[in-house]
C-alpha cells in the first residue's frame, strides 16, 4: 500500500496530441494560419524596405505601423518586425503540436493586432483578420473539445 495522497486514484491521461492533429484537418489548418501572417508579414516588411505599395491583407498591422514610423531609423522597424514575425511563427509551432493555449494566445494577439487596422479605418484588413481569427478560432475550439472529449472518457469510473 502507497502512502501518497493519490494512490488509488486514476492517473491523469497523457493526451496523443499528434494524433489529433494529425487526425483532423481543421485543427492542422487553423495552426497553420499562424505562419501565413508570419510569412506574408515577413513578406509586407520586404516589400517596404524595398519601397514597394504593395502589401498582403493577412499580415500583422504592428509590423507596417513598425515600417511607417520608424522609416528614418529602420533598425528599429526591422527589431519590431522580427519580434512579431517570430511571435506567430513560434505560436504556430506551439498550435501544430496541439497546445491549445497557442491558439489562445495567438488568437488574442492577432485581434489586438487588428485593432490597429481598426483605428487607421483599414476595413479591409480589418475584415480580413475577423476572417482568419474565425478559422483560428473553429481549429482551437475543436482541439479543445477533443481533448476534453478524451479526458473526459480516461476519468470514467470503470465497473
Amino acid at each position: 500500500m502507497s502512502d501518497t495522497p493519490t494512490a488509488g486514484l486514476p492517473s491523469p491521461m497523457t493526451v496523443d496530441r499528434k494524433a489529433i492533429i494529425a487526425a483532423n484537418p481543421r485543427i492542422k489548418s487553423a495552426a497553420r494560419w499562424f505562419w501565413w501572417i508570419a510569412g506574408l508579414s515577413a513578406i509586407n516588411s520586404i516589400f517596404t524596405a524595398t519601397g514597394s505599395r504593395t502589401t498582403f491583407l493577412v499580415g500583422l498591422g504592428i509590423t507596417q505601423l513598425a515600417d511607417g514610423f520608424f522609416r528614418a531609423f529602420k533598425p528599429a522597424a526591422y527589431v519590431i518586425d522580427l519580434a512579431g514575425i517570430g511571435f506567430f511563427f513560434a505560436i504556430g509551432l506551439i498550435a501544430r503540436r496541439g497546445y491549445r493555449w497557442a491558439f489562445v494566445v495567438g488568437g488574442i494577439a492577432y485581434a489586438l493586432d487588428a485593432l490597429i487596422y481598426l483605428y487607421f479605418n483599414a476595413y479591409m484588413p480589418l475584415a480580413f483578420h475577423a476572417w482568419a481569427l474565425f478559422f483560428i478560432a473553429t481549429g482551437g475550439i475543436a482541439l479543445n473539445r477533443i481533448i476534453n472529449d478524451r479526458e473526459l472518457a480516461a476519468n470514467v469510473p470503470r465497473q
